[in-house]
């Protein structure tokens, strides 16, 4: 019960259940590094917690229009 909501510039991609509302994924077509996917890993069936540990998580500092870079402190994120 997936839809597609677009906003700004139309071109990221952004998916919310029509039932829940909850957003399982994302796609950005037009961002400062490339295309990315964004995925909410509770939405994930049948993976273990060795394997989401095992995952590759990139931080980027957007904010700070800082693409290429980490953001400075990331323990919240």
């Amino acid at each position: 019960m997936l839809t597609e909501y677009l906003f700004n510039t139309k071109k990221n991609q952004h998916f919310f259940c029509k039932v829940c509302g909850i957003r399982p994924f994302g796609v950005g077509n037009d961002t400062q590094i490339g295309k990315m996917y964004g995925i909410n890993i509770g939405c994930l069936e049948g993976v273990t917690e060795e394997e989401l540990s095992r995952i590759p998580i990139v931080y980027v500092d957007g904010i700070n229009d800082r693409w290429q870079e980490a953001p400075r402190h990331c323990s919240h994120l």
